[in-house]
C-alpha cells in the first residue's frame, strides 16, 4: 500500500473556502455525526476570529469525488465530478458554520448561521428567523463582501464613526483572517489517522471513530436521499428525533394529495425522491424554528401531539416561515388542540383533514386549522395528576413549568462537559434537551413517593434530595421559578407534607393555566387580524 505524502502546509481565508464549497470541491463525508454546534458556538467562533484567536487547524484527506448534490450549512449545489476534492476529516463544524454563515441571507432559517454582529454592544449575536433583525445588526454575509458592506452602510447614514469602523474592521477581520491547513495525499488511513491524533482541534473534537466511519463512507451523499438520512439532518437540529411515521407523513404533506398514502411507490425518478426529501427538509427546518421561538416548544418530547408537524411542514413548505397574524393563528391551532385534543376521530382522519385545510392563503390557512378544531377548553384546568410524558397534558404540565423559567438549584455537570453554576436559566442550557435525548423525565420528585405535578420540580438529576435544597433556599426569585414561595418552602421545612402540596398545587396549577392562556389566547377573535378591517382597499 502507498504511504501518505508530508502533509502539505497552508494558510486559507474564510472567503477561499467558502469559494470551494460553491464549486463543489469541499466534500464533507456522509456519516452519523451530524453538525452539532449550536447557536453560541457559532458566536464565538466569528469572536474569536474577530480578536485573531486560534479556532484549531482544517485536515483536509486530498482525493477524487463523484458528480453529486450536496449541501454544507443551508448551502445546496450540484457538484461535479472532482479530481482534487478536498474531504474533511477534521473541522467539519467550523467550516459548515463559516460556509453556512457566509453564504447565508435574510431567508436562511437555521439560527446557528444567522450571525451578526451588534454595532451597539459589540458583539456577535444569532438570531432566529421569526425575530426582527435591528437595524444595527451587521450580517456577515454581508460583512464579508466589501462592496456589499459599504451598500449596507450607505443606507445607515446615522451609523457613528466608531460603528462604522467596526463595520471595516469586522469586514477585512473577516476577509483576511487565516486558517491552517494540512493537506493529505494517499491511502495510508493508519498514518492519515495518526496525524489526527496529533493534531489540536477546537470546539467538539471527533472520536477516532467517527473519523474511521468518515474514512470509509461511501460515495457523497449529504443531501438527504431516504428517510434515514433525513432523520440525521433533523437530528443535529436539536430538537430530537422524529419517528419514521412522522417523516413520511411530513414528505407526503409536502408533495400534497392524502398524507397517508402509500409511501413505497410516490416516486417516479431518482431526481423526484432527492428533490422531495430537500424540500421537506427545508420545511422541517423551518418548522422546529417556529415551534421553538415561536410557539414555544423546546424539543419533540414535549410536543402533545406529533400529526402537528407533518401539517406545519406542508404550511412551511406552501408559504415559508410562518408570519404575522398567520403565526399567531398557528400557535393558538397548536395550543388549543393541545388542550381539546387534535385528532377527536383518530390520527390518520384528524391528519387528513387538517392537511387538506392548509392551500390558497397563509391566514385563511390556519384560519382552517382552528375551525376544525374540537369546542370546548374555555374553561379548561391543568390536570396535576399527570405526570407520565407519554400523555399529552403532563407536556403541558411541563411547558407551563418551564414559562416561569426555572434555575438550577445547585450546580450541574453537562454532557458536553461545561458546567452549569447554581442560578443557571435551564432555557438557556442544553440540559433539559439532553434530559429528553436520552428519554428520561425532566420532572424530578421533591419527596419520596408518587405524588402530583405539585411535587415535581423541572431539574436535572443532582444524586440527592431536591427537597435537601429547598431547605436551604431562601432567594424568593429562585423559588418562583420553580412555583414556589417562603410558604410552601417553610411548610415543607417543618415537616407539614398536606399543606406544602396544596399551596404548590394552587401556584402550579395558576402558572400552568396562565401560560397556555397566553398561547391558546381563548376569547380572543380569530380570523384575519381586525386591524386588516380598517385598511384601505
Amino acid at each position: 500500500m502507498a504511504g501518505v505524502t508530508q502533509p502539505k502546509v497552508s494558510r486559507v481565508d474564510p472567503l477561499r473556502l467558502t469559494e470551494w464549497a460553491r464549486t463543489g470541491r469541499i466534500r464533507i463525508p456522509h456519516f452519523q455525526r451530524s453538525y452539532v454546534w449550536d447557536a453560541s458556538d457559532a458566536e464565538r467562533l466569528f469572536d474569536s476570529i474577530l480578536r485573531g484567536y486560534p479556532i484549531g487547524n482544517l485536515l483536509m484527506w486530498r482525493k477524487p469525488a463523484p458528480a453529486a448534490d450536496i449541501t454544507v450549512g443551508e448551502l445546496q449545489i450540484s457538484a461535479p465530478e472532482q479530481s482534487d476534492a478536498l474531504w474533511v476529516v477534521d473541522g467539519q463544524q467550523r467550516l459548515t458554520t463559516l460556509i453556512g454563515a457566509l453564504t447565508a441571507s435574510e431567508e436562511t432559517v437555521d439560527r446557528r448561521f444567522r450571525i451578526f454582529f451588534d454595532l451597539q454592544t459589540e458583539k456577535f449575536v444569532s438570531a432566529p428567523h421569526s425575530q426582527r433583525l435591528r437595524e444595527h445588526w451587521l450580517p456577515v454575509w454581508v460583512a464579508q463582501d466589501n462592496r456589499r458592506l459599504i451598500a449596507w452602510e450607505r443606507a445607515r447614514p446615522w451609523l457613528s464613526e466608531r460603528q462604522y469602523d467596526l463595520c471595516d474592521t469586522v469586514g477585512t477581520a473577516i476577509r483576511t483572517y487565516e486558517i491552517p491547513m494540512y493537506e493529505i495525499e494517499g491511502d495510508d488511513e493508519r498514518a492519515l489517522t495518526e496525524i489526527f491524533d496529533r493534531m489540536n482541534t477546537f470546539g467538539k473534537a471527533l472520536k477516532r471513530s467517527e473519523i474511521f466511519r468518515a474514512l470509509h463512507s461511501g460515495p457523497l451523499d449529504v443531501q438527504p436521499s431516504d428517510l434515514d438520512a433525513l432523520r440525521e439532518r433533523i437530528i443535529a437540529l436539536d430538537f430530537g428525533n422524529l419517528t419514521e411515521q412522522t417523516l413520511m407523513q411530513s414528505v407526503m404533506a409536502v408533495r400534497g394529495g392524502k398524507v397517508d398514502r402509500d409511501f413505497r411507490n410516490e416516486f417516479e425518478t431518482e431526481n423526484d425522491r432527492r428533490t422531495a426529501f430537500a424540500d421537506t427538509e427545508k420545511a422541517l427546518r423551518i418548522v422546529i424554528e417556529y415551534l421553538r421561538e415561536f410557539a414555544g416548544i423546546p424539543h419533540l418530547r414535549l410536543l402533545p401531539y406529533a400529526l402537528f408537524i407533518p401539517v406545519l411542514t406542508r404550511y412551511a413548505a406552501l408559504f415559508g416561515a410562518p408570519e404575522g397574524r398567520a403565526a399567531e393563528l398557528l400557535r393558538r391551532w397548536i395550543w388549543r388542540g393541545s388542550i381539546v385534543g387534535a385528532a377527536p376521530q383518530g390520527n390518520t382522519v384528524a391528519l387528513r383533514r387538517n392537511a387538506s385545510a392548509v392551500y390558497g392563503e397563509p391566514t385563511e390557512s390556519a384560519n382552517r386549522l382552528l375551525k376544525i378544531l374540537p369546542p370546548g377548553g374555555e374553561g379548561w384546568t391543568p390536570d396535576l395528576t399527570q405526570t407520565g410524558l407519554n400523555r399529552a397534558q403532563t407536556k403541558i404540565n411541563v411547558l407551563g413549568l418551564l414559562s416561569a423559567s426555572p434555575v438550577l438549584l445547585v450546580g450541574v455537570a453537562g454532557h458536553d462537559g461545561a458546567h452549569y453554576p447554581p442560578g443557571t436559566r435551564l432555557d438557556r442550557t442544553r440540559l433539559l434537551n439532553e434530559m429528553l435525548d436520552n428519554g428520561g423525565s425532566p420532572l424530578q420528585p421533591i419527596m419520596s413517593g408518587d405524588r402530583t405535578i405539585a411535587d415535581k420540580l423541572v431539574h436535572p438529576s443532582v444524586g440527592g434530595s431536591l427537597e435537601q435544597l429547598l431547605w436551604e433556599q431562601t432567594d424568593e426569585l429562585v423559588l418562583h421559578s420553580h412555583c414556589l414561595d417562603l410558604r410552601s418552602r417553610n411548610a415543607l421545612l417543618s415537616g407539614d407534607t398536606e399543606e406544602f402540596l396544596f399551596l404548590r398545587s394552587e401556584f402550579t396549577s395558576m402558572t400552568i393555566a396562565r401560560h397556555v392562556q397566553s398561547m391558546a389566547l381563548w376569547g380572543f377573535p380569530d380570523g384575519p387580524d381586525p386591524e386588516s378591517w380598517f385598511e384601505e382597499s
